[in-house]
Formats: C-alpha cells, structure tokens, sequence
C-alpha cells in the first residue's frame, strides 16, 4: 500500500494518520473503521460474485468504490493499512463458536497487533456481537466496548476464547491460536464462503455497521438497532430493506439500478 493508498483508505474512514503507533491509536483506527465501513456480503446475494481477495481489488471495492465487505476482505486490507503505518501485526485463523457445540470450523479471519511483549486482538470484520474494538489477550477482566462486555481467557489448549458477556450469562463467541496465518489459507475458506450452496453468506442479505453508541443490522428481513443497551428490532419488505442498504449503511448498489 503506497502513501497516496494509505492516506485515500484514511479518509474513507474518517480516520488521520496515528501520531504514534500504541494500543489507544489502534483502537481509534479500528473504531473509525467500524463505524464507516460496513459488513455486508451483497457481492454474494446480488452478484452472485466470489469476492476477490486481491488487494488491488479489495481496495477499488471498498475505498474508492465505498464498499463494505465480510471478514476475509475487510481484515485483509485493514491488515494492509495497518503494516503500512508501521504496526507489526498478522492474521490469525478464528473458530466462530457464537455458544455452540464445540469444535468449531475455523471460518474468520481476525488480526493481532504487538506492541512490545503485549498483544491485542482487533477485527473490523465480523458481523456479529463480536468486540467493537480491540482487546488485550493478557488481560482476564472485563473489557467493555460500546456498551457491551468482553473477556478473553486462556484454554486448556493454549488458544484464546472471546467471551462475550450479557448479564449473568456468558457466551463463548470466539477462539483462536496465537499463530500467523497465511493468504493462501484464507483463500481456501473464501472459496467456500463465497460461492458454495451451503454458505450463510450467500442464503440472505447480512450488513452490520457499527455507530458511537452502538450499531445496526440487517439480517434477511430484520432490521435491528442497539443503543446504549437496549435493542430495537423490525421485520421490514424488501423494498424497504433495499431504502435501509442506502440510507442507514451509506451504499450503492449498481445492480439495484
């Protein structure tokens, strides 16, 4: 990514250059990115396209197009910015485990940053309850990020487990090894995520974007706002659900034209 790349990916989202490269410049980079550049996976649904993982294309969609995307596209140029300013970082393999029975597929990608011997965890594309921000792997206690909780705790088998907290009730969300990945991996699971029958990704209309005091989805017909902590949630038709990818997630969608 040239000088010119980094400062354009900047401004689409919202974001300037980090005087210094710490834990509190990530966390407004990343921020800045959640609340400008949306998840969602209409590349599948109206295109019927595999989206490309390359990074010239990866950044025509999103910056220069305004786009959004799903985690191997947004985690990857964020990635991308983020090498480039100087921050040493990699990509790791994530299992989504959202509460389920475990063992999980690994099917994200997610990013470590390293400052010195301390190591957070940062990902700007995931569509979901996941952290709005970033989280340090060392520390056990709660961390708490647009008014939902997170801590990461340590497995018997040395991975690392994002738990997300609601009340009394704790829900294992995310798990991952401190290990870099490589492209290749990931696009072995874009491949299947992308195109493949069976892919939530392809099945209905997903788009997630986070705001200042919490975030907004769309989920097939469902409309959901989070606000502070409380939750708001309509059915809506499809036309209106086409008005909402614009209005409230600031996209244009050639094929709708």
């Amino acid at each position: 990514m040239n000088e010119l790349q980094i400062d354009q990916y900047l401004n689409r989202i919202g974001s300037v250059r980090p005087r210094e490269l710490s834990p509190g410049s990530l966390m407004v980079l990343t921020r800045d990115h959640l609340e400008h550049v949306p998840f969602e996976v209409l590349e599948m649904t109206e295109a019927h396209r595999e989206p490309s993982l390359e990074p010239d294309a990866l950044f025509e969609k999103i910056v220069s197009n305004r786009r959004g995307g799903y985690c191997f596209e947004l985690n990857k140029l964020f990635y991308l910015l983020l090498e480039a300013l100087g921050f040493s970082c990699y990509p790791v393999g994530v299992r989504v485990l959202m509460g389920r029975p475990e063992p999980r597929p690994i099917s994200h990608r997610g990013i470590l940053v390293a400052f010195g011997k301390e190591k957070w965890y940062c990902d700007v594309g995931f569509g979901g309850q996941g952290p709005k921000g970033i989280l340090r792997l060392a520390d056990n206690g709660v961390q708490t990020l647009a008014y939902e909780s997170f801590r990461v705790l340590r497995d018997e088998d040395d991975s690392y487990v994002i738990v997300y907290l609601d009340g009394e009730q704790q829900t294992r969300m995310l798990k991952f090894r401190d290990e870099p990945w490589l492209d290749v991996d990931f696009a072995l699971l874009n491949g299947y995520y992308g195109s493949h029958s069976r892919s939530p990704f392809i099945q209905k209309r997903i788009l997630y974007l986070c705001q200042p005091e919490g975030w907004i989805s769309l989920v097939g017909d469902t409309f959901t706002r989070f606000r502070c902590g409380e939750t708001t949630a309509r059915t809506v038709t499809d036309e209106e659900s086409k008005a909402l990818v614009t209005t409230q997630f600031g996209l244009h969608i050639p094929q709708w034209d």
